[in-house]
């Protein structure tokens, strides 16, 4: 009986190599948890700069807007306070935009003339009238009520004080001038040490007038520009006031 499979080598069974564990696809760069979590920091930074600046700009916006009424608001209250005094400053002078008016001009040149010893080239019966001019002009501008016009309408303080103040001199002042030309008028009637003494008290009161409408001018007119408002008149056109002669100014 033949033996199978005789001659024929057992075959051996080959070791396998080591198993290997299954290695993880790494996150796309944008799915990483740092990167989100930088993003969505630097998104937030963006939004609430974007979101500042847009309440700032509001806010600009909003106190431009307020500030512009306000403006509106004083302009109003100054119109009417500007009317009254210079149609009364006309009446009287002539307007030279932001520097001091020519006021009384007559009666300035007949009180320098009177200071020097000579008579004045004006008549008595002008000075009156000018004189009378003169009250009725600082009567009309004392006479408005400039405190209610200004009250509560965005006024500061140092702006109210320099509106009442220059009020108070420009009335002042005119008021001094019609005195100014009574004095004058005395003086020319007088003789002597008498006429002297008048003509040195008249020159004395129309230097102290020309001084209290040059300050009060100029806080009138400096609060007009502060308001984007101009005050009458052209600074080059002299005017001559009442009568002719020496301007106000000059005393």
């Amino acid at each position: 009986m033949a033996i199978k499979n005789k001659g024929k080598t057992k075959q051996r069974s080959v070791a396998r190599g080591p198993r290997h564990e299954p290695v993880p696809v790494p996150k796309p760069f944008a799915q990483r948890r740092w990167v989100q979590l930088t993003t969505l920091f630097v998104v937030g930074v963006f939004a609430m700069t974007v979101f500042v600046w847009a309440t700032n700009g509001l806010r600009k916006d909003r106190a431009s807007k307020d500030a512009a009424n306000e403006l509106i608001t004083r302009q109003k209250a100054l119109s009417s306070w500007k009317t009254v005094v210079e149609s009364q400053i006309s009446a009287v002078g002539q307007l030279q935009g932001d520097v001091a008016p020519t006021v009384a001009s007559d009666i300035s040149a007949a009180v320098q003339a009177l200071a020097t010893g000579k008579d004045p080239s004006a008549k008595p019966a002008d000075l009156e009238a000018s004189a009378k001019e003169l009250g009725k002009a600082a009567k009309a501008i004392n006479t408005f009520d400039l405190a209610d016009a200004i009250t509560q309408q965005g006024f500061d303080i140092a702006g109210s004080t320099a509106l009442t103040s220059s009020k108070a001199e420009l009335v002042q002042g005119l008021q001094l001038y019609e005195q100014a030309g009574k004095l004058a008028v005395l003086a020319m009637a007088a003789d002597g040490p008498t006429k002297a003494q008048l003509s040195a008290s008249a020159k004395a009161v129309a230097d102290s007038a020309s001084a209290l409408i040059e300050t009060g001018w100029i806080k009138y007119s400096s609060t007009l520009r502060d308001n984007q408002l101009s005050a009458g008149g052209s600074p080059s056109g002299l005017g001559t006031g009442l009568g002719t002669g020496l301007s106000g100014g000059s005393g």
